[in-house]
């Protein structure tokens, strides 16, 4: 356990078991580079406690890089930090399982801010505002963390088109977005608008066919997104999904997405893309929106709850740290 947070610059581990529903609440935090952490909460089947565990560290060392592209002038103090609730969603996430993370949350006395993330929606996050004031993203705030994460994908794909292709424009160019969750289906629709041609998929066949009849895209099984042939492959969804083989099935020239931690081998990923001559964009970096909403919207006072300013700061960061990739 100590090995696996010091590799992942997590200093602080809070578990909880709850009982009643028989999930277990993970709250990572990294306190050393920011006084408290910030990021979403999210909810998976684990096949283990250790594997939702594991999880939760690796996306604190995530969630620190972000706060670090912030910097310090925006952040106000915070590091990075992460929910992770250790059950099914389809089974076992209620409202009471929810007000109960919320109360579990409320202990760090703002220690530990959070809001979405996969399988965590706006509604569920009421749940746990109910019971905490350290909930973020909420729709009485400055709204769901998902579409500042979205735009900033948008950004970091016209930056690297222009440098690619000689434009940053995305008419006809063609977008396998695989997952298509709440940042996936906002990218989508903005992509739509670009005149991009996009294919899409997810594991919820509901979810993707909702998407495929709002923005009449064409749509592939999750096996088939990776041998798509295309100028851009969108991870969107779980981490570790660019493995040895997952890489070597891809047909594309750039790989940018708002999933965080796709290389399934780190470095190692990023060679075998380079072999390739794909260009893989950093998803601390082009993923930083909704941290970013989640710091604007508690520091109120610095950003004055204005969403504009949160665009265009993101904006700037976005293109100034894709034009170095």
């Amino acid at each position: 356990m100590q090995e696996l947070m010091d590799k992942n610059d997590c200093n602080e581990l809070h578990i909880q078991y709850d009982k009643e529903s028989g999930c277990t609440f993970i709250i990572a935090l990294n306190t050393s580079y920011g006084e408290k952490g910030n990021g979403g909460t999210r909810m998976l089947n684990y096949v283990s406690v250790e594997e939702g565990i594991k999880d939760a560290t690796k996306l604190v060392n995530v969630m620190t890089k972000k706060c670090v592209m912030i910097g310090k002038k925006y952040n106000d103090g915070y590091s990075g930090g992460k929910g992770v609730i250790v059950g099914n969603p389809a089974t076992q996430k209620t409202p009471e399982m929810l007000r109960r993370f919320g109360k579990f949350v409320q202990t760090l006395n703002g220690r530990f801010q959070t809001g979405t993330d996969m399988n965590i929606n706006l509604k569920d996050i009421e749940y746990m505002a109910e019971k905490s004031d350290f909930i973020d993203g909420l729709e009485v705030g400055l709204g769901d963390t998902a579409i500042p994460t979205a735009f900033g994908v948008l950004l970091a794909m016209k930056e690297l088109c222009k440098w690619k292709y000689g434009s940053d424009s995305l008419k006809g160019k063609v977008v396998a977005v695989q997952g298509v969750g709440s940042v996936g289906r906002d990218l989508v629709r903005r992509l739509v608008k670009e005149r991009a041609e996009v294919i899409a998929t997810d594991v919820n066949a509901k979810i993707l066919q909702s998407v495929k009849e709002e923005f009449g895209i064409k749509t592939v099984s999750p096996e088939e997104i990776y041998s798509v042939k295309c100028d851009i492959f969108s991870p969107n969804a779980s981490g570790g999904i660019l493995t040895k083989e997952n890489i070597e099935k891809l047909n594309c020239d750039l790989v940018i997405g708002a999933a965080n931690n796709p290389l399934a081998d780190g470095l190692h990923s990023v060679m075998k893309l380079k072999e390739k001559g794909i260009i893989y964009a950093s998803d601390y970096v082009i993923n930083i929106g909704g941290v970013f909403l989640s710091m604007c919207e508690v520091q109120g006072k610095a950003f004055e709850k204005n969403s504009e300013t949160l665009f265009e700061a993101s904006e700037r960061i976005v293109s100034e740290e894709t034009s170095r990739t």
